[in-house]
């Protein structure tokens, strides 16, 4: 299994769009948002902007997003199934990830939703702090905020 780390490509958002992992999807249109608008947003916002092949296949994009001189530093992840065949690496990759991000903020924070029990695994894993689960967005739907702070 190899998994490639490059910076993202702005086809790499409508490829991940094709192919989003069902949970990442629910995640989005709990939020009232369109998969496609989502992904192109999050890609334009971030400052770091990172794509993982998976033997040549796209399994996730992840970035960070957020004011521009602000402290708080707003990451994103979005899966494919295809990330499914490399979780070790997958997680080794998104440490680093995790570990770029706080060199450029101080604090990391976002939601989750709730009942995205892979991704809130996932979090507590790399060391975030996840709420309990409280209404959020415009369907009130159940997410929790995960919260990360440079030592």
């Amino acid at each position: 299994m190899i998994v490639d780390v490059r910076p993202s490509e702005v086809g790499d958002v409508y490829k991940l769009a094709a192919n989003l992992r069902a949970e990442d999807a629910a995640e989005v249109e709990a939020l009232g948002l369109d998969a496609t608008i989502a992904i192109r947003r999050s890609y334009r916002d971030a400052i770091l902007r990172r794509s993982y092949y998976v033997d040549g296949e796209l399994a996730a994009m992840s970035g960070l997003c957020g004011a521009l001189l602000a402290d708080i530093g707003e990451p994103y992840l979005m899966t494919t199934p295809v990330a499914e065949r490399a979780k070790v690496s997958f997680i080794r990759c998104a440490r680093q990830a995790v570990g770029e991000m706080l060199l450029y903020r101080v604090r990391l924070e976002g939601h989750v939703a709730a009942s995205y029990t892979r991704a809130c695994r996932l979090l507590d894993v790399l060391g975030f702090t996840l709420s309990e689960p409280r209404p959020f967005g415009p369907k009130g739907a159940l997410f929790r905020t995960y919260t990360m702070v440079r030592t």
